[in-house]
């Protein structure tokens, strides 16, 4: 029987997300072969919550006692969206210790999280991205050179995180100050896009026993303006259609792709790729979620519903990989 952390929490508004994926993946792990301790992570403290009972976390070995004897973790199921979880902090922190832990490494999941340096890197892959800005805090804000390189309308994020907080779409140039202001609120990085008109799709992949294992591909369609923070977590303003309805031709170039950028960057675990296509099946690469989000409701555990798998079968793949 092996101790796994499910680490969740987090220094982000990504936090109750967090909270919640944690729960599906506690009540869904094999607990024949894994025995679960839920571990909330914020700035203030790291603690181990059991039966309603808080026990302290030892930094120094990632270990805690519960009044009768010293726990030690076997292995982590990272599960924190946003920071530290998915910047690459908890992963050198993990992998100093030589704790095995359930996602990419530290290098590759500090340049994901990074949507410009991330999209440097597809560029140098000849994967297409749009036309983009990265402005860093105290940097120079040129209002007309940015929407002479991007053009309207155009999106502005916080440049890390995910959820899409902070996130606008501007289509009058008066209103470009003050998105970047808002992304600014949540990032010390901003990066701000080309809007780029057509159907937004996302591919769900992970390596289980040296093999790839593609889910069927979801079709997002947001009720709002944009697949923002408020669609992403409420059903009636998002519809999410697994398998999607799009071209053979698109989904398949949708997938391997997916594998390219997956194998490219050495990610682990399960992985999360947004694309955008139009009617031309031109398409464009948004982001790679290194831990995307593992509530009953959310798009991953969905796809492997339709793949097959049961909520246990996803977890118990996650977890398979890192011993």
């Amino acid at each position: 029987m092996k101790n796994i952390a499910v680490v969740c929490g987090g220094f982000s508004g990504e936090e109750v997300i967090s909270m919640r994926s944690a729960d599906f993946v506690l009540q869904n792990m094999d607990t024949s072969i894994y025995k679960p301790f839920k571990v909330i992570i914020s700035i203030d403290r790291w603690y181990c919550e059991i039966d309603g009972k808080q026990f302290d976390i030892d930094r120094n070995d990632f270990s805690f006692t519960d009044g009768n004897a010293k726990i030690n973790f076997d292995g982590v199921y990272i599960i924190i969206h946003g920071q530290p979880g998915e910047n690459g902090q908890l992963q050198a922190y993990f992998q100093m210790l030589n704790i095995p832990y359930t996602s990419s490494d530290f290098t590759v999941s500090a340049i994901a999280s990074n949507k410009a340096y991330c999209n440097y890197m597809m560029k140098s892959l000849n994967v297409n991205t749009m036309p983009s800005v990265h402005l860093i805090a105290g940097g120079e804000i040129d209002i007309d050179n940015i929407l002479n390189q991007v053009g309207l309308p155009c999106f502005v994020k916080p440049n890390s995180g995910g959820s899409s907080i902070g996130m606008s779409k501007v289509k009058a140039k008066e209103e470009l100050a003050s998105a970047i202001e808002k992304a600014f609120a949540e990032d010390e990085e901003v990066l701000i896009e080309s809007f780029f008109e057509g159907r937004e799709v996302t591919c769900g992949l992970l390596q289980k026993d040296n093999k790839m294992i593609v889910f069927p591909i979801c079709e997002v369609r947001s009720k709002t303006e944009f697949f923002d923070f408020e669609a992403k977590y409420t059903s009636s303003l998002v519809e999410e259609i697994i398998p999607a309805q799009i071209p053979e031709e698109i989904a398949n170039v949708i997938k391997s792709t997916s594998v390219f950028i997956y194998k490219k960057l050495n990610f682990k675990g399960v992985i999360r790729i947004d694309y955008i296509f139009n009617n031309d099946n031109d398409y464009i690469f948004i982001e790679a979620n290194t831990i995307p989000g593992m509530t009953q409701e959310s798009i991953v555990p969905q796809m492997a519903r339709e793949f097959g798998w049961s909520n246990t079968e996803l977890v118990s793949a996650v977890l398979d990989e890192i011993f």
